[in-house]
């Protein structure tokens, strides 16, 4: 683990007020019904489920944003939004957490939301509700817009490009947008879904978890026991998508065995867990991301920015459900640590 002193911390962290990291796209909202089940259904062979609460929080693209308000940086929501109650119930939470959703869009489309119901602390069924076609072409150019907008006013420090493949990003619109950030210097990030198929080139950071990383590579997944063979073929992957997507800084998680960072010309840079306990590993991927553009945005070296997404992502894996963390629950990590 590499050394990086509470002073420095402390430092870094001066810089988060006022910086603007705008996060473009799929939002969801995350419903968790919870109840309890003493029988089974005269209908059919399943549980009967005594609901007890039922409780809302941000999914997606809005977990990311979320993630980076808890850390005291300012979002720009980009994303898109169906006229419906779970679309009303999405905007109230960004709006509770500090996240300014002026920018968000109403399509007619259903709001991405999943429903997940658990009887007796045990998920019995998730129930998904979305439509995934590509969002109408007005609304897509309006989002492309106002982002391009911020940009050339010289109102965002960062822009995250959050893909589910849910239909609101698409490689022109990716292409765009990326080009006049970079054209401006403008720190880009993605979160990608290889699903999806869209290739951009010259971000500047991707972070893909190991299974994402080869389908990105177009290569075939294995994972082999012996770890010269693991670290070789991880360095194959890496090199696979450097040369299709040209990528300054391949950030791939590694759930248990931690990160490792991939740059153009230099050894691979691997970080090791820090979770203590791992209960949950929903949303880590978007703690990574949120905190490692955040702390780049205020100046840190991509190495630092590397050690506190790790040290963010190993507190909110020691909890149940999709969460963030803060400032002063990273202090007291670090301080732990070192």
């Amino acid at each position: 683990m590499m050394k990086f002193s509470l002073a420095q911390f402390d430092e870094l962290v001066k810089n988060i007020p006022g910086k603007r990291i705008a996060v473009i796209g799929d939002v969801m909202l995350d419903t968790y019904l919870t109840g309890s089940a003493s029988r089974i259904s005269q209908e059919a062979p399943v549980p009967v489920v005594l609901e007890k609460n039922r409780s809302s929080c941000l999914g997606g693209a809005a977990n990311v944003m979320r993630n980076i308000t808890s850390l005291g940086g300012q979002v720009y929501a980009f994303g898109v939004v169906g006229n419906d109650a779970a679309g009303v119930k999405l905007r109230e939470l960004l709006k509770k957490n500090l996240i300014d959703d002026s920018f968000i869009e109403v399509d007619q489309r259903r709001t991405t939301e999943k429903m997940r119901v658990l009887a007796n602390n045990q998920q019995v069924v998730r129930i998904d509700s979305e439509d995934t076609k590509e969002i109408a072409a007005e609304v897509a150019w309006k989002i492309c817009g106002n982002i391009k907008k911020l940009i050339a006013e010289n109102k965002v420090d960062a822009i995250i490009f959050e893909d589910y493949n849910k239909g609101v990003l698409s490689q022109s619109m990716m292409d765009e947008i990326a080009a006049a950030a970079n054209e401006h210097g403008i720190f880009t990030s993605l979160d990608p879904h290889p699903g999806h198929g869209v290739v951009v080139r010259n971000l500047s950071l991707i972070t893909p978890n190991r299974l994402e990383a080869f389908g990105l590579a177009g290569l075939p997944y294995k994972d082999p026991d012996d770890p010269g063979a693991r670290a070789d073929l991880l360095n194959q992957v890496a090199a696979a998508i450097d040369e299709k997507w040209a990528v300054k800084n391949l950030l791939i998680t590694l759930s248990a065995e931690g990160m490792g960072l991939f740059r153009q010309g230099q050894a691979p840079f691997m970080m090791p867990t820090v979770a203590r306990e791992v209960f949950d590993v929903s949303g880590a991927g978007d703690t990574v991301i949120a905190t490692y553009t955040l702390f780049k945005a205020c100046g840190a070296p991509d190495e630092v920015a590397m050690h506190l997404s790790n040290i963010a992502a190993g507190i909110v894996v020691g909890r149940v459900g999709t969460v963030t963390t803060n400032l002063d629950e990273m202090r007291v990590s670090l301080q732990e640590r070192n």
